[in-house]
């Protein structure tokens, strides 16, 4: 008898669970800012590549379940030198946070870049 009672509220439990995830909220979080830049230089011998990337991220102090993504590719090929210059501006706001607890948000800038000296000198 033990073992049905058992049984039958394992069964239960297994049904009932099914229901849970339409009934619970959603998984949110704070705003995430991700920048990725990518510059690449492939410049002849004894010539220079300046590669500057510049990434300024905010958000404001109640941003909640937002995000921003940037991308961009700098690619040179040739015998001079080269000057390569990125400027990155990101701002994120709004969301409704129902935790009540203001968390900062997640910045995640990538910076990428290759300086190749190799390209035959003419």
């Amino acid at each position: 008898m033990k073992l049905q009672l058992i049984a039958l509220s394992v069964l239960s439990f297994s049904a009932i669970s099914s229901f849970i995830p339409g009934i619970t909220n959603k998984a949110s979080a704070v705003c995430v800012l991700t920048d990725v830049g990518v510059q690449v230089a492939i410049h002849g011998r004894g010539t220079v590549a300046n590669q500057n990337n510049n990434v300024d991220q905010q958000a404001s102090k109640n941003c909640y379940n937002n995000s921003v993504t940037t991308t961009a590719v700098q690619v040179y090929t040739g015998a001079g030198s080269v000057n390569q210059n990125r400027n990155s501006y990101q701002y994120v706001n709004g969301g409704s946070n129902p935790t009540g607890i203001n968390m900062p948000a997640i910045k995640v800038p990538v910076q990428i870049q290759v300086d190749v000296p190799a390209y035959p000198e003419f």
